[in-house]
C-alpha cells in the first residue's frame, strides 16, 4: 500500500478545517488530522498553501485545443489532461446539437475515457447532451438544424452509443407533451438509466411549464439565465422557476461574460450555495495560453476580434466561424444577431471571479465541489476532502494558483 501525506496545509474540505495533515493510502483519503504525526511514505509540505478538494466542472465543451464533439478518443484524453492541470479533477463533457451520427460518435469516444480514465487526466463522469432536445426559440449557439423535440428513438440511440455513460440530458420541457419523456426518465432512471440527471435548458417554457417540469422530474437547470425564458417584469419564465423552486440545481457560468456578477450573486443569494453549481461551459480554448491560440488565429480589426482558424477549431459544427472577443467565444460576429458561444476559462479562474464578487472562499469552493457532486450523484466518492473518499486534492497558493494536483492519490506531473 502506497502512502502519501500532505502536511502543514490550510485545509478546506470545502468548509474551513484549518491547519492540518491529510493521509492518502493508494487512491483514498485515510485520515485528516490537526495533530502532529510522523508521516510515512511520500510527503508533500503544503506550508503557506491552501489544500482544497479537486474541482468538478459539470459542463465543458473542450479544453487543451480540442472540442468534445470530434469523436476522437485521444481528443477526449487531451481535454481531460488540460483540465487536470488547472485543478479540475472531474468533468462532464458537453454534447452540442449535431447530426445523430456526429453525436453518437462523440458519445462513444467519451464513453471509452469514462471506462478507461487516463492516468494524468480528470475523471470524466459522463457526457451531457445539451442542445439536441432544446427549443428553436432559445437555441443560442446550438445548431438549430438538428434540434428536435425530446423523443425516445433518438434518446435510446444516444444511450446505446454512450454505453450507459450519458450523465445529463437537457431538454426544453415545453416540447415534451404531457412531460411523458421527463416522467419516464425520472421513473426509470435508477433501474434503467444509471441515475441519469434530467436538466432543463435552451428552453422558452412559461413559468407554469417549468415548475411542472421540475415537479415531474427535472433536477438541474442548464446554464441558468443563458438560453432561458424569463427576466420580465410581467411575464415569468423558466428563470423564475429555477429561482423559486427548491428542488432544482442551478448551473451558473462564471466567466463574467455569460452572466453579470450582479445576477450571479442574485442567484446564489436566492438559491443558496447548496443549490448552485459553478460551471465554465468552456470551449476548446480552456487551458490554452493566449499567445498560443492567437498565433494560429487571425485578428480582424474592424470586429476587434480574433477569428479562429481550422487548425485550432476541431469541431466545425454548422460551419459558422468562431471568434474570440473580450475573453469569450462568439459566433456571427459583425452580424445583427451575434451569439455568445462559450467561455475560455477554467473553473479555477471562475472561482476567483466568484470570490471577487464578494462570496467567501468556502462558498465558492462548495459550489465547485460538493454541490455539483451531490446533484450528479457522485458525492459518496468525490466532491470533498473526507476519509474514505477518492484522493482528488489540489494545493494552491493564496491567489488560487495551482501548485500541486493530487489525482486519485497520485501527484500530477506538470
Amino acid at each position: 500500500m502506497e502512502t502519501l501525506t500532505i502536511v502543514n496545509g490550510d485545509i478546506y474540505t470545502p468548509t474551513h478545517y484549518g491547519q492540518g495533515s491529510i493521509v492518502i493510502q493508494d487512491d483514498k483519503i485515510s485520515a485528516i488530522t490537526s495533530e502532529a504525526l510522523q508521516p510515512s511514505g511520500e510527503v508533500i509540505d503544503a506550508s503557506g498553501c491552501l489544500v482544497i478538494p479537486g474541482l468538478i466542472d459539470g459542463l465543458v465543451h473542450g479544453g487543451g485545443g480540442y472540442d468534445s464533439m470530434t469523436g476522437q478518443v485521444e481528443d477526449i484524453a487531451t481535454i481531460a489532461r488540460a483540465h487536470a492541470q488547472s485543478g479540475v479533477t472531474s468533468l462532464v463533457l458537453g454534447i452540442s446539437s449535431g447530426s445523430m451520427t456526429q453525436i453518437n460518435s462523440a458519445l462513444t469516444a467519451i464513453a471509452q475515457i469514462v471506462d478507461e480514465p487516463v492516468a494524468d487526466g480528470s475523471q470524466i463522469l459522463g457526457s451531457y447532451v445539451e442542445g439536441k432536445f432544446g427549443s428553436l426559440a432559445k437555441n443560442g449557439a446550438q445548431n438549430a438544424k438538428y434540434i428536435t423535440p425530446p423523443n425516445f428513438e433518438e434518446f435510446h440511440a444516444m444511450w446505446a452509443a454512450s454505453d450507459g455513460t450519458l450523465k445529463v440530458i437537457s431538454i426544453a420541457p415545453e416540447n415534451d407533451e404531457n412531460f411523458q419523456f421527463i416522467k419516464h426518465l425520472s421513473t426509470f432512471k435508477a433501474d434503467a438509466y444509471n441515475n441519469i440527471v434530467i436538466a432543463m435548458g435552451h428552453t422558452n417554457a412559461t413559468y407554469q411549464q417549468a415548475m411542472a417540469a421540475i415537479d415531474a422530474g427535472v433536477t438541474r437547470a442548464t446554464h441558468t439565465y443563458n438560453g432561458m425564458s424569463g427576466m420580465h417584469h410581467r411575464d415569468l419564465g423558466a428563470i423564475e422557476a429555477v429561482l423559486s423552486h427548491p428542488d432544482i440545481h442551478a448551473e451558473l457560468i462564471v466567466d463574467e461574460h455569460h452572466v453579470h456578477p450582479f445576477w450571479g450573486n442574485n442567484l446564489i443569494q436566492q438559491k443558496g450555495i447548496d443549490a448552485v453549481g459553478l460551471i465554465t461551459d468552456c470551449t476548446e480554448l480552456a487551458g490554452v495560453p493566449t499567445e498560443e491560440w492567437q498565433a494560429s488565429a487571425t485578428y480582424v480589426p474592424e470586429l476587434d476580434a480574433y477569428r479562429l482558424n481550422e487548425a485550432v477549431v476541431s469541431d466545425e459544427a454548422d460551419g459558422t466561424e468562431k471568434y474570440i472577443r473580450n475573453g469569450a467565444m462568439w459566433l456571427d460576429v459583425g452580424e445583427p444577431a451575434e451569439r455568445l458561444a462559450g467561455a475560455t476559462i477554467t473553473l479555477m479562474d471562475g472561482i476567483r471571479n466568484v470570490i471577487n464578487w464578494g462570496q467567501s472562499i468556502e462558498a465558492a469552493l462548495t459550489m465547485a465541489t460538493l454541490t455539483p457532486a451531490q446533484n450528479l450523484d457522485v458525492a459518496e466518492s468525490i466532491g470533498s476532502i473526507a476519509t474514505g473518499k477518492i484522493a482528488d486534492v489540489v494545493i494552491v497558493d493564496d491567489n488560487l494558483s495551482v501548485q500541486t494536483v493530487i489525482l486519485r492519490g497520485k501527484p500530477l506531473k506538470n
